[in-house]
């Protein structure tokens, strides 16, 4: 892709806020693209949209597979590890046999390793990449699902509306037809605007994360502290079991410094973070929403890592919201 997702999206936005410009009968206050760096007069007199990111039209085939492709995704990686658990239980109860002072194999043990690797085949053959590619080609073709896959589309894996900018499974390699392209069904402006926006949001989530991660790493210096706090010390302990007992209380200082390194830790954690908190990001996209563009600091840092990663995070939150609906 000569240009990325995130420089898309954003420049996507830019035009579809001027083709709104041009057809809205309101002329309220606007909606300025993300991808700008300065509001221009035009972008301050765009009106808003109606449709906001998080309202979208009925599901499609695109968001369904794409439900359809994480369920064989995580079921073909749990097949694999089934099958690493069980060869590693038969290679611990078989290999030892063959010491001259062992007793045997142990039997349990080859059982429970067999059961295993019997539990890994079935889920890797139920869940394998040809099954997968004649599911969606299925799904492309008539807008069917078998019924074993369509059961397990609820909860982690419950279909949710992507963007336009996202990964469409029927679009892959051995699941579209080989004829003419199929026909891709035309978004409305205002969809199209709102999955733009979407995508900026997200990317603004994914870096929000990732600098609170960032944020959440100095509070390690804690484990230190604690073990000067502690006055644990490897030398001071004795070989010998009739020697004197050595006093291993911390002095003051060490006192000292292991609850200097464990309030900086905490302290830095708290006011590295509290720029990038999630009352900061409903701020942001409220104020993004209604018109606002993002300021330079954050607009500039974005990266198309951090739309994947908003994305994640996005369809993790809605499927729990989804959970305590219910």
């Amino acid at each position: 892709m000569k240009k990325g997702i995130l420089i898309t999206a954003l420049v996507l936005s830019s035009g579809i806020n001027s083709l709104a410009q041009q057809s809205a009968v309101d002329s309220t206050t606007a909606a300025s693209p993300a991808s700008s760096t300065q509001a221009s007069p035009a972008d301050a007199a765009a009106p808003p949209v109606t449709q906001l990111p998080g309202t979208y039209a009925p599901l499609t085939r695109a968001d369904t597979a794409r439900a359809v492709h994480e369920l064989f995704k995580s079921r073909r990686g749990g097949g694999a590890g089934w099958l690493a658990l069980g060869t590693a239980g038969m290679l611990a109860s078989i290999l030892p046999a063959q010491q001259s002072t062992s007793a045997g194999v142990w039997t349990p043990g080859v059982v429970a390793g067999t059961a295993l690797v019997g539990i890994g085949l079935n889920k890797s053959i139920q869940f394998w990449w040809s099954r997968e590619k004649r599911v969606l080609r299925e799904l492309a073709a008539t807008g069917h699902l078998p019924y074993s896959i369509k059961r397990r589309l609820k909860g982690n894996f419950m279909p949710l509306h992507g963007t336009a900018s996202e990964y469409n499974p029927l679009l892959a390699k051995g699941v579209a037809p080989n004829g003419p392209a199929p026909s891709v069904s035309v978004s409305t402006a205002a969809q199209t605007l709102a999955d733009a926006r979407q995508d900026t949001l997200d990317a603004v989530q994914g870096f929000f994360n990732a600098k609170r991660l960032g944020g959440q790493l100095p509070i390690l210096l804690a484990l230190p502290g604690l073990r000067l706090m502690t006055g644990s010390n490897a030398s001071s302990s004795s070989g010998s079991p009739y020697a004197p007992t050595q006093n291993n209380e911390p002095s003051g200082g060490q006192v000292a410094a292991g609850l200097l390194l464990a309030a900086g830790g905490v302290a830095y954690m708290f006011v590295h973070n509290a720029p990038y908190s999630d009352a900061k990001f409903a701020e942001l996209r409220t104020s993004y929403l209604a018109g606002t563009p993002l300021p330079a600091d954050i607009r500039e840092r974005l990266k198309e890592k951090h739309v994947a990663a908003g994305r994640v995070y996005r369809a993790r939150m809605e499927r729990k919201a989804a959970r305590r609906r219910r």
